[in-house]
């Protein structure tokens, strides 16, 4: 889409450097987080390395819950339970983590 019209914005020194501390914190420039904000009225920040090594524990996460509910079917539920909780209870600290740093 043509972006045909400019706009002079005029800032307080405060707003200025609040909106210089979101285009790094989101790794955009001041046009992208000010049309950001019109569209949807917040502006997310780019995924991180650190986000994205926390994504990869969850997947590992995953991964060994469906081995626990496989061995779940197998030598029932009170076999792994154990297990089962402290898995839980690791996935839960992983997406509080990605929620936190958002």
């Amino acid at each position: 889409m043509e972006k045909k019209y400019t706009i002079t914005l005029r800032l307080t020194d405060m707003q200025y450097t609040l909106l210089g501390a979101i285009c790094r914190r989101t790794k955009r420039t001041q046009s992208e987080v000010i049309r950001s904000f019109i569209e949807s009225g917040s502006v997310r920040e780019r995924i991180t390395q650190e986000h994205i090594y926390i994504i990869r524990q969850l997947i590992g996460e995953s991964t060994n819950l469906n081995q626990l509910a496989r061995q779940a079917n197998t030598y029932g539920f009170s076999a792994v339970a154990k297990r089962c909780e402290e898995m839980a209870e690791r996935i839960n600290q992983l997406i509080r983590r990605l929620k936190d740093d958002r």
